[in-house]
């Protein structure tokens, strides 16, 4: 399954990059959201244009909610070209951010997993439209390290583990949009072939049994360090060592 696909040529808006930018410099000094997993990274904040509630006052806003569900914030009110790009998205339309990575921002290593997941096999897309970029920012998915330009529209596969750093000196932001595929949006992708219409499919029956394995395992982690920290084995084990608990 293919890690990224242009889909610029196939989409019938042309992005405007001066234009998103001149409403992108309008939010100077709006509240950006950090990002609320706060283990993935710092200084990698957000203003959501779509929420699962309309609401944009706190990192939860920018939980998933139902596709199709979701309501438009205030702030698009005060972005027309924003809400132009988002009218030309006829489709389900999940979380829909501007995603900003100051300099010298990492985002760990991950990949989004059930409700989450970003793979058109799930029926379900993550499309980025950077706005700002610069040539030192390392965006590596599946192993395979990705570029990509001011105002082209990409499909990402984010179920494969992935992470990012902006080494530039420049901010990195980028029009984040979660989608629900339907035949509009499916017409904008390249028919698969039979080979990919059997990968997606091997997909869909595999991926969620190893969610659920790797779920499993981070559960019995906690229950054994839950029940070890304090227990009479872990201070065997000091004492056996020849050291102190912590």
């Amino acid at each position: 399954m293919k890690t990224m696909i242009d889909l610029t040529d196939r989409f019938p808006m042309t992005f405007d990059v001066p234009r998103m930018r001149e409403e992108l410099a309008s939010l100077e000094g709006a509240d950006w959201l950090p990002h609320y997993d706060k283990a993935l990274a710092e200084g990698w904040t957000a203003i959501p244009l779509v929420s699962r509630d309309g609401s944009m006052d706190s990192e939860e806003s920018q939980r998933v909610g139902t596709l199709g569900a979701y309501r438009r914030t205030p702030v698009v009110e005060k972005l027309p070209y924003f809400a132009e790009i988002l009218d030309a998205f006829p489709c389900p339309q999940g979380r829909v951010r501007i995603m900003k990575m100051m300099p010298g921002t990492v985002i760990n290593p991950h990949r989004d997993v059930e409700k989450e997941v970003a793979n058109i096999a799930f029926g379900q897309v993550r499309l980025h439209v950077p706005i700002e970029t610069n040539d030192d920012v390392v965006f590596v998915v599946g192993g395979e390290r990705l570029r990509m330009e001011p105002g082209r529209l990409y499909y990402v596969n984010f179920s494969k583990t992935h992470y990012v750093r902006n080494d530039g000196s420049t901010v990195r932001t980028h029009l984040v949009l979660d989608l629900g595929v339907d035949a509009f949006l499916a017409r904008v992708f390249p028919p698969p072939s039979a080979v990919e219409r059997l990968d997606r499919a091997c997909v869909r029956a595999l991926l969620p049994l190893q969610w659920k394995t790797i779920g499993l395992q981070n559960r019995a982690i906690r229950v054994f360090w839950r029940t070890y920290e304090g227990s009479a084995l872990q201070r065997l084990r000091h004492r056996l060592r020849g050291g102190r608990p912590a």
